[in-house]
């Protein structure tokens, strides 16, 4: 998932308390995560195994996005929280 389209996901199912910490989280998981692309590539170059590099990328980025999408499925966004919120306080008013 690009960033944009992460943020965007992130700020909508993400309460506006706890986004700085999770999207924090998720740049320091990604950053420490994107430091060890350079060494593996290296030692798969040097043994002529350059198509498993191209393997294991695309393999890491679906699984990333499917773990996204299967941590945050459940969750509902900011709108539908408040509008649950509405009508819960309607029906309580009656």
């Amino acid at each position: 998932m690009d960033v944009a389209p992460r943020t965007a996901f992130l700020a909508a199912v993400v309460l506006p308390t706890e986004r700085t910490a999770v999207m924090g989280t998720v740049n320091v998981v990604k950053t420490i995560s994107q430091s060890f692309g350079p060494l593996i590539t290296g030692i798969l170059v040097q043994r002529n195994l350059f198509w498993v590099v191209f393997l294991v990328a695309g393999c890491l980025k679906a699984t990333y996005d499917i773990g996204m999408l299967v941590v945050f499925v459940g969750h509902k966004t900011r709108d539908e929280r408040a509008a649950e919120a509405r009508g819960d306080a309607a029906a309580e008013s009656h």
